[in-house]
């Protein structure tokens, strides 16, 4: 059999599938802690946050087929990054574990779940995220960066995703995967709702092809999220983290001074990046044809700006599939029409998307 697709189709198929069967008898989490003990708890953080999962009987879960269970909890306990990631239908990479992780909470909060410190919702998404990398990052003697972008090997069947830039760093997937755990899990919390049709929801065009509301998750997670909440947050989890057995070490020689600090620059990089800023897609994300020729680096300050409104295509891209072929068809007709070495923009504002394609900083 062709494997599944690593698609967030794919995973709202799962979670339907799931919540079709008996496992979910039981569990306040519902389908998402299901797909947790399936891989086996997940993180010491999540499983003190969360609690621990009761196992799964493999006869409660119906149809759901061996490559099914073992792609799910490949998602949520990946062994190395790129195997947690799965592709949107607006062209961003989501890792499941931090989003999963968001749902569990919002179902819960929803059945009663108290609020607690740290915040459960931020606990196992965003803090999680930013107390880990930069945690590690000071272990290893190196400041911890942000933006690692990946590329698919095919963005209609991708199952290949590869990351890009210093292992270190924190990569874009993770970010989207734990800033839609907060904003899903809180709208769970207010409104529960199954899973497989909250994400096609989500991630999905709408009918008239409005953008997908997962292209506005900076702007509102910077809605709902101050500086201030998240870096109260992140200081709570790492106290946490450096309290819990299995994490301890990575903490041991951080004081309360060192911890705050250490979510102080967290917090406001990942607020500069991940909210001030919007995403962009990289070359290899549109199927960029290779520069001909040797192109060399601009140096800035750069002497002037040049804003240009292009004409073709007139009318505004709405999805990521139409914008992506927008821009090979633009860097084609530069190419082979024009003779230029490469598409003849830097940084391009795509269409309806406000999604920067960038051309890359270099001159002919």
């Amino acid at each position: 059999a062709a494997p599944l697709r690593r698609h967030v189709d794919t995973l709202s198929d799962l979670l339907e599938a799931l919540e079709a069967t008996n496992a979910t008898a039981g569990r306040a989490g519902g389908a998402a802690e299901v797909a947790r003990a399936l891989a086996g708890g997940g993180t010491p953080l999540r499983r003190a946050v969360l609690g621990i999962p009761r196992d799964v009987a493999p006869e409660s879960l119906g149809t759901l087929a061996p490559p099914q269970r073992a792609l799910l909890a490949e998602l949520l306990h990946p062994k190395v990054a790129e195997r947690g990631v799965l592709l949107a239908p607006d062209g961003s990479s989501v890792a499941v574990a931090p989003l999963l992780a968001g749902l569990e909470v919002g179902l819960k909060r929803a059945a009663g779940a108290p609020v607690v410190s740290p915040d459960p919702l931020y606990a196992v998404t965003v803090a999680e995220v930013l107390a880990t990398s930069y945690v590690v990052a000071v272990a290893n003697g190196s400041r911890a960066t942000l933006g690692r972008h990946g590329c698919w090997d095919d963005v209609e069947e991708p199952q290949v995703f590869t990351l890009a830039g210093p292992s270190w760093a924190l990569p874009d997937a993770l970010a989207n995967g734990a800033l839609d755990g907060v904003l899903l899990g809180a709208r769970l919390a207010a409104e529960p709702a199954p899973l497989g049709a909250l994400l096609r929801g989500y991630y999905g065009y709408g009918a008239a092809g409005e953008r997908a509301p997962s292209s506005y998750r900076r702007g509102r997670f910077g809605n709902v999220t101050t500086t201030e909440k998240l870096e109260e947050e992140v200081v709570a989890t790492l106290r946490l983290l450096r309290a819990l057995p299995a994490t301890r070490h990575l903490l041991e020689d951080l004081g309360d001074e060192e911890v705050a600090e250490v979510a102080r620059r967290a917090t406001r990089d990942f607020m500069d990046v991940y909210v001030e800023c919007p995403p962009v897609v990289p070359r290899c994300m549109w199927g960029a044809r290779p520069y001909r020729g040797t192109p060399s680096a601009l140096e800035p300050p750069l002497a002037s700006v040049y804003i240009h409104h292009t004409h073709e295509p007139g009318a505004p891209c709405r999805s990521f599939a139409a914008c992506a072929g927008a821009m090979r068809a633009m860097q084609r007709f530069h190419q082979d029409v024009r003779g230029w070495d490469d598409i003849g923009y830097r940084c391009h504002h795509v269409g309806d998307n406000k999604v920067p394609f960038p051309g890359g900083w270099s001159r002919w």
